[in-house]
């Protein structure tokens, strides 16, 4: 969408994975795609981008008040840090996988801090990091309420995000099929179904929009 809204633009994709760098090429072979890691990247030359934009990727890094800044620092003046991240983080989709890892069915796949689950800061703590530096900031929340056919689609939103992690961390599919079934089991309680038989599945993301010094 950037580079059809600014096609003399010169974009730059940054990703840890080769897996989603190469999927990235495959669709938009006119782009560049670089493996890199942006808490790395944050420290690079300041000032040296109209644009530096993040969607629903930052909740994998650490340490936001220290990474934000940074990454305000890399855009020049008048240009713009915009990113957004879930921030649903104890609703019980979110809630649940933890609740299961730490019972004693599971607790053994994943203890010792094996798992690095998403995280988001409160609208007022990236006011107080960034408004400092910033000409200008707008934040906001926005719910979006997924009317879904029952919590089966749940699970497989899940699959590719927030769920990965702890899949991930079992030893065959036979454990992750067992996981991903508890974890269902659970979803039907947190969402029932409406008098139509429609699940709503309310999914809150955070926005900010930080305009360079």
């Amino acid at each position: 969408m950037l580079a059809e809204t600014f096609p003399e633009a010169e974009l730059s994709g940054l990703d840890e994975s080769e897996t989603m760098l190469q999927a990235a090429r495959a669709a938009h072979p006119g782009l560049r795609f670089e493996i890199g890691e942006i808490t790395a990247w944050a420290d690079g030359p300041a000032g040296t981008h109209d644009l530096v934009f993040s969607n629903s990727a930052l909740q994998w890094a650490d340490d936001h008040a220290v990474l934000l800044p940074k990454l305000l620092r890399r855009v020049a003046p008048g240009g713009v840090l915009a990113f957004q991240v879930p921030a649903g983080v104890d609703t019980p989709a979110c809630a649940i996988p933890r609740t299961l890892a730490a019972s004693a069915l599971w607790r053994e796949w994943f203890g010792d801090n094996r798992i690095r689950p998403w995280h988001s800061e409160s609208l007022a703590v990236y006011h107080d990091v960034l408004a400092p530096h910033a000409a200008a900031l707008d934040l906001w929340d926005t719910d979006y309420v997924q009317i879904v056919s029952g919590p089966e689609a749940i699970l497989d939103w899940y699959r590719g995000s927030g769920l990965r992690v702890y899949l991930q961390a079992l030893p065959d599919d036979a454990s992750r099929t067992r996981f991903e079934q508890a974890y269902l089991a659970a979803l039907r309680a947190a969402y029932p179904p409406r008098a139509n038989g429609s699940v709503l599945f309310p999914f809150l993301r955070r926005f900010v929009i930080a305009r360079g010094k």
